[in-house]
Parts: C-alpha cells; structure tokens; sequence
C-alpha cells in the first residue's frame, strides 16, 4: 500500500491533489490512511507532500531559470515563497542563487 501512495504522489504532485485523492486512490477511508501513513512514514501525509514538494521545487530551481511555482502545485506565488523559506529556510530566489546549475 504504500509503495502506491507514494508512487501516487510522485505521479501527481504538480497537480492540486489532497490527502482525499491519495486515500481514494488507495480506497481507505482518509482517517484511516493518514494513521497508516504517520505510522509508517513518521509524518503526516499533508508533510510529506508538501516536504515532496518542495524537494521537488528545490531540484527544479537549480536546473531552471523558469518560474517553478506552478509545477509544483502553487499557483499563487507568494504561497510558494513562504511554503519553500518555511521548508529550507531561505527564499526560492535566493536558494536558485546560490545553487543553478547553469
């Protein structure tokens, strides 16, 4: 089960999915999957999304000069800006910065 949640998540997290999506997939009732899930992985599954996410948003910014909010599922970019200098610390600008590959 969990091999499916998580390929799930990596297939779909540039898309606007929730931990509803991600039960349903699975056909647990959400309660139920987000006790099996913070059991297994040791977070919540809105965590691990978003700590996905933004690992995600962190590979794109060094490979990329493109805005990347919106393949990361953040539509609204001052949401993405906070969410990311919530998870590293500093700002998406500055973290491509300091890492582009280019």
């Amino acid at each position: 089960m969990l091999y499916l949640n998580l390929s799930f998540i990596e297939q779909h997290y540039s898309e606007d999915i929730s931990i509803e999506d991600i039960s349903s997939f699975c056909g647990l009732n959400r309660s139920y999957f987000s006790k099996v899930f913070r059991d297994t992985m040791g977070e919540s599954p809105q965590g691990f999304l978003l700590h996905y996410r933004m690992a995600r948003a962190a590979q794109l910014l060094t490979e990329s000069r493109l805005p990347i909010s919106a393949m990361v599922s953040y539509p609204n970019q001052l949401h993405f800006s906070r969410a990311f200098k919530n998870v590293y610390g500093i700002s998406p600008r500055d973290y491509r910065a300091k890492h582009l590959a280019l």
